[in-house]
């Protein structure tokens, strides 16, 4: 089986440019080269100071002059050689700036804002630029792009497919808000595209643009950079690295699970195998419930099926207690029934259900549509009152392939009673060790908080605890990205917990990369107490694919564990966790829509003894154990997935969290 990523390679040649010292306001200069660019005078990046080009000298210099009263050209005007290690930055500009143009050049837009986004603005009569969802509404296909200078020899352009949704009457894109369920509907079912889909589209695309010979950049000093004419590809032997393949495919082996009676890599023989505390932990879980009255019926029948058991077509539920050992209990008057489905009537009634459970039943409420916002409210109230909810639309009752349903919401109800379903075959770590996830989240009201999550694993991936705490920026935020935990935060949180939990190793997950500030007091902490590290920066928005070319199965969908090496970044690696899976009795087809998106790990500092492979398997490891679902394809690792959730909560908190540094220790409360 082949690998294939959607990535286009070219040898690093010689970067000739001009570089020439300028003086002006930058909004100025990048309108200035922006302009340059766009009539093919030049190819332009402006920094620290300095002008760098590539164009006809005499040419670029007359331009400037016209603006010699806002923008002042200083001396040398000198040839240089840029560097693909000390000038990336530089290179980049210059090379989105060619294709950029080539973008226009074959009437599209780019960039799309400030994201590297290319449209076509002529589509009616290329039938692979859109699909029709609406009159008034399409689905435009278009590309997303970025350069990568691999090495000293190799440059790389990432390109995927960009699909945006286009109201044809008022000739802009559609902002996200105006996107309601039904148009959603028609999207997933006309434009979301299967992996072999996407791929061929990606391909088509390209030939859009720069035709039938592949992809050529030319640079307005005469230079031209040619691309390979097919995207990458390399065979995906086993678990072997080949050193001289550049971008290394190999497989992970799916991870077991430990259940009552044995272990499995399919959380799915929890129903053969039982769960793993089965009959230990909880005899007894009591379900209330808030429903609307129209759907009382259903409710009582969805609930006699799970503790009775139920023959579907593919398999057969057996019953709650066959499953769990636990008896689940409810009646008549569990269940409160609503006539009107308001927030407000929804928060008087979850008020009085937690008053009457005194936190020892799980609160079943099936709701007639999304919650959307109201549902981290609805999660914050019920941690507030110690009482676990479990949330689920209306049409779930009688969703086709019911064994599934009940078997995922039977699992999730066990977890949230206080049970454990399964955990993982094998320890993460050699030794007694930590795994931390850190996310954030801004505050609704005001622009200038934001709250910092730290949520804390032992070695076996069990739940230990989340920190939360708010802080507070001199300026307004506008993404959490960049946002960080203040260095002397994050030794009090650290000293706080090697106290308590000792380890001899701590492994740190993050979807954005660590802050200075971070590094510098987890360095200091864990130096002080010889406890070996490693920063892990796992970027889930990415424009990475992977697609298996499996003649046998001919849908290129990837197999989940397949990891891609960078051999010429030695600290990353490209890894699929949804896709196909390969368990011992053979691919388990993957139920998801689309195409796979695959996490990006860089490993920014690493004092453990693990290699970047046995991270990486820690990772797929850490997907299994969410125990809201019995899927075993799930994208993201639970120090992230719940460090997430637990962020999202946090505005809903505020009084608590205001107090002081606020913790959830029981993740029952976070699914």
């Amino acid at each position: 089986m082949d690998v294939l990523l959607n990535v286009f390679e070219t040898s690093m040649q010689k970067f000739k440019v001009w570089r020439v010292p300028v003086i002006a306001d930058q909004r100025v200069i990048f309108q200035k080269i922006k302009e340059l660019s766009q009539r093919g005078v030049a190819d332009l990046v402006f920094s620290n100071g300095l002008l760098y080009f590539k164009g006809e000298p005499k040419k670029v210099i007359e331009e400037l002059l016209r603006e010699k009263e806002q923008i002042f050209i200083g001396e040398p005007l000198e040839e240089v050689v840029l560097s693909p290690q000390d000038n990336k930055n530089l290179i980049r500009g210059l090379l989105y700036s060619s294709l950029e143009r080539a973008f226009r050049g074959s009437g599209w837009q780019a960039p799309i804002g400030k994201r590297k986004r290319a449209l076509p603005q002529i589509y009616k009569n290329h039938e692979d630029l859109y699909s029709k969802l609406k009159e008034d509404v399409v689905v435009l296909f278009g590309l997303k792009y970025m350069f990568e200078i691999a090495s000293e020899e190799s440059l790389r352009l990432w390109l995927d497919v960009y699909a945006s949704l286009w109201s044809l009457s008022e000739k802009r894109r559609l902002h996200i808000k105006e996107i309601d369920a039904g148009l959603k509907e028609l999207y997933f079912k006309r434009a979301l595209l299967r992996p072999r889909q996407r791929y061929e589209r990606t391909l088509k695309l390209v030939e859009t643009i720069f035709g039938d010979k592949g992809i050529k950049l030319e640079f307005c000093d005469g230079d031209v950079l040619s691309f390979s004419r097919t995207p990458y590809k390399a065979p995906l032997d086993g678990e072997r690295v080949e050193s001289g393949i550049p971008l290394c495919p190999s497989m992970i082996e799916e991870p077991y699970l430990r259940f009552k009676f044995g272990l499995s890599q399919n959380p799915r023989d929890i129903v053969r195998l039982r769960a793993y505390e089965y009959g230990i932990s909880i005899k007894h879980l009591p379900i209330k419930a808030i429903v609307e009255k129209s759907v009382r019926e259903d409710l009582l029948d969805f609930l006699r099926k799970m503790v009775n058991g139920f023959s579907g077509i593919y398999m057969r539920w057996p019953g709650f207690r066959t499953v769990t050992g636990t008896e689940l209990s409810f009646d008549d008057s569990d269940i409160i029934s609503l006539d009107d489905f308001s927030e407000d009537a929804l928060r008087e009634s979850l008020l009085q259900v937690f008053s009457e459970s005194g936190g020892k039943a799980v609160v079943l409420l099936v709701i007639p549509r999304p919650l959307h916002k109201l549902y981290y409210e609805v999660k914050a109230l019920a941690l507030q009152k110690m009482t676990p909810v479990q949330v689920i639309l209306r049409e779930t009752l009688k969703k086709d392939l019911l064994e599934f349903t009940l078997m995922n919401i039977g699992v999730a109800l066990y977890a949230k009673g206080g049970g454990i379903p399964w955990i993982l075959a094998k320890p993460l770590m050699q030794s007694r060790g930590l795994f931390i996830g850190i996310s954030f989240h801004l505050d609704h009201e005001s622009k200038n908080i934001y709250y910092g999550v730290m949520e804390v694993f032992d070695k076996f991936g069990r739940h230990l605890k989340c920190k939360i705490r708010m802080y507070s920026s001199s300026a307004e935020i506008r993404s959490v990205r960049g946002l960080y935990i203040p260095r002397s935060d994050a030794e009090k949180v650290l000293n706080d917990l090697i106290k308590e939990y000792n380890p001899r190793e701590i492994i740190f997950h993050k979807s954005a990369p660590f802050h200075s500030e971070e590094r510098e007091a987890i360095e200091k902490v864990c130096k002080e107490r010889g406890i070996s590290y490693c920063l892990v920066h796992i970027e889930r928005t990415n424009p990475y694919r992977i697609y298996a070319e499996n003649a046998k199965r001919g849908d290129f969908t990837p197999i989940r564990g397949t990891v891609v090496f960078d051999l010429t970044n030695k600290d990353r690696a490209i890894l699929c966790t949804t896709g196909h899976s390969m368990v011992s009795f053979g691919i388990r087809s993957w139920s998801g829509i689309g195409t796979p998106k695959p996490l990006e790990v860089t490993l920014e500092k690493n004092t453990t003894r693990y290699s970047l492979r046995e991270i990486v398997e820690q990772i797929l490891s850490m997907t299994k154990l969410d125990w809201n679902t019995t899927e075993i394809s799930l994208r993201s690792p639970i120090t992230l997935k719940y460090s997430n959730k637990a962020a999202k909560l946090t505005p809903y908190l505020k009084s608590d969290i205001k107090r002081g540094l606020t913790e959830i220790a029981e993740i029952k409360f976070l699914m």
